[in-house]
């Protein structure tokens, strides 16, 4: 081989290798960004509850829509934090039931989402403001101690908030969480890419993600769940079928939490869809856990 052709051959890997860190770039760029403008959602009329429009303000300065349902005296009032890419519209499967008990309930839709403000999606670790700012807003109008209940980032959401929050919370719903944001990325390019595409892609967003989010390895539900308080009660609802975030996730998280974490999980069901997969079963759980979480709140 010729000392040109060697030359050439050299340029052109390292050619291929800067455009594929370039588009591994442009790919997490895009990933973490605001997906869609700003947009209204004001309050449905449901025949199951009257829901209000609320706004919140996180102490970051980021502002939130939520919609809130009054409920019965001695109900656990329950946050409800829908999963990445959609909004609190998402959570009325859940709505319906609880309200149907008699829970007050407050909708949140997270930064990044929907009408609430913010650029740069970290998938729910700077959400954790937002699950601080529903608690207190609830507090403000004597509502104490909810029920988190979060699916996927949502989840991720409320167990980065639990240090913060500590006894302020009396129980969480943790659905589908994700053990940290280097797994979840890792089962994507896995599940949607062969072999060595996968390994590709998966490299290549390792590398470059943190040029466009702090502290990757912060974005760690895993690792925020031993923020959980040792007496705080945690549900965590996994599907049999989720390959995004499976229920091997789901136990380790449990562990973390400590012995007061119980996992349930649906056999065939897939990424936050529990409640479509078994909805007499999804009922029967969280409605179970809810009760708990209130005779524990009248001792």
């Amino acid at each position: 081989m010729t000392r040109r052709l060697r030359r050439r051959l050299l340029a052109a890997a390292g050619l291929v290798a800067a455009l594929w860190l370039f588009t591994s770039w442009l790919v997490a760029d895009q990933l973490t960004r605001r997906a869609a403008p700003v947009r209204p959602e004001p309050a449905p009329a449901v025949p199951w509850a009257t829901l209000r429009d609320v706004r919140l303000t996180a102490a970051d300065g980021e502002t939130l829509g939520a919609w809130f349902a009054p409920g019965r005296p001695h109900r656990p009032a329950v946050v409800l934090l829908h999963g990445n890419g959609a909004c609190r519209a998402d959570c009325l499967d859940q709505a319906e039931f609880l309200a149907a008990e008699g829970h007050p309930l407050l909708l949140v839709t997270l930064r990044c989402h929907g009408d609430s403000t913010g650029d740069r999606n970290d998938f729910g670790r700077s959400a954790r403001h937002d699950v601080v700012a529903a608690v207190t807003w609830l507090e403000a109008n004597g509502v104490a101690r909810p029920v988190v209940w979060g699916r996927s980032m949502g989840a991720a959401a409320a167990l980065f908030a639990a240090r913060d929050l500590g006894g302020r919370v009396g129980g969480y719903v943790l659905e589908c969480p994700f053990r940290d944001l280097r797994t979840a990325v890792r089962n994507r390019t896995g599940h949607h890419l062969p072999p060595p595409l996968g390994w590709l892609a998966y490299t290549g967003l390792s590398l470059t993600v943190r040029f466009v989010l702090d502290d990757v390895d912060g974005i760690s539900p895993l690792n925020a769940a031993g923020g959980v308080p040792p007496d705080v009660p945690a549900l965590l609802l996994a599907g049999g079928a989720d390959w995004r975030a499976p229920p091997a996730e789901a136990e380790e998280i449990a562990a973390r939490v400590g012995p007061r974490a119980e996992v349930v999980v649906f056999p065939g069901a897939d990424h936050v869809g529990l409640h479509a997969h078994d909805p007499t079963r999804y009922r029967a759980t969280g409605l179970r856990f809810l009760a708990a979480c209130a005779t524990e709140g009248r001792r």
